[in-house]
């Protein structure tokens, strides 16, 4: 209850090993022998952003389960117009899913016509992600995968080699619209689809309605909800959306739906 009031993350609703192997984590990274010396810690601000971080569920590596990100690209092409499309990440935790996003969005030319809305409860995290920094030992995985997802340039293209490491082009970064907030405050005007890859698996079952009814009230009738490939969005969902892609785990939300 003090973590949850303190940071704002469900923490009630996490999976008991979930949580439990973090919080494990955490007192080893801090030296607490004791519940208490984590409690003492919850009025430090910028411990808190960092425990935020510590819960975060990383994307580890840009166009991860290539299909996904061919099937999408071929959803963005044919609802693509003049009014653009509205994206949401609930959930950013690191940039590698953002940045495959970006890269997919520039190679069909409609990098100008997106809006994207971020979510990260901490600080940290967001402004990682706008760095654009990309970690070296991943690159080689980055890059396979890219090949795979058929892109029609060069990985290269997208970053370059800097002081600090790979950084990915700037420009790519600049219509991007960073929320600190959880992932149930959606933004204000509804969105078209709905990246939330592989972060279900580490709540209850409780949660994922919860989480369900939130995406739904913020989509459009019409739009995608974008699952990890070992989740599935909860019942009953039928009588609002259909599953499009099992293998990949897209779901729509039926056109006809007047909210």
């Amino acid at each position: 209850e003090q973590l949850t009031d303190k940071l704002g993350l469900p923490f009630k609703l996490m999976t008991h090993s979930f949580l439990k192997r973090r919080l494990n984590e955490v007192f080893d990274k801090q030296g607490f022998k004791k519940t208490e010396h984590l409690v003492e810690r919850l009025n430090d601000k910028l411990f808190c952003d960092d425990l935020c971080l510590q819960f975060s569920i990383d994307t580890t590596e840009l166009f991860r389960d290539a299909g996904f990100w061919r099937y999408l690209r071929k959803s963005i092409a044919e609802r693509s117009g003049d009014e653009g499309l509205h994206f949401w990440l609930p959930d950013l935790s690191s940039g590698d899913e953002l940045y495959s996003l970006l890269i997919l969005l520039n190679e069909i030319n409609y990098a100008d016509n997106a809006r994207i809305h971020v979510n990260h409860p901490s600080l940290k995290a967001l402004n990682d992600v706008k760095s654009g920094l990309l970690a070296a030992r991943k690159m080689d995985t980055n890059s396979y995968n890219y090949k795979r997802f058929e892109g029609i340039a060069k990985l290269e293209d997208y970053y370059r080699e800097s002081n600090q490491g790979f950084k990915m082009d700037s420009k790519l970064l600049n219509k991007v619209v960073f929320n600190q907030a959880g992932m149930l405050h959606a933004p204000a005007q509804k969105v078209d689809i709905i990246l939330f890859r592989n972060s279900m698996l580490y709540y209850t079952k409780a949660y994922h309605y919860e989480l369900k009814n939130t995406f739904d009230t913020a989509l459009q009738a019409g739009g995608l909800i974008c699952l990890g490939v070992k989740e599935i969005l909860p019942e009953p969902f039928g009588d609002r959306f259909e599953c499009l892609e099992q293998k990949e785990k897209i779901y729509g939300k039926y056109s006809f739906i007047k909210d």
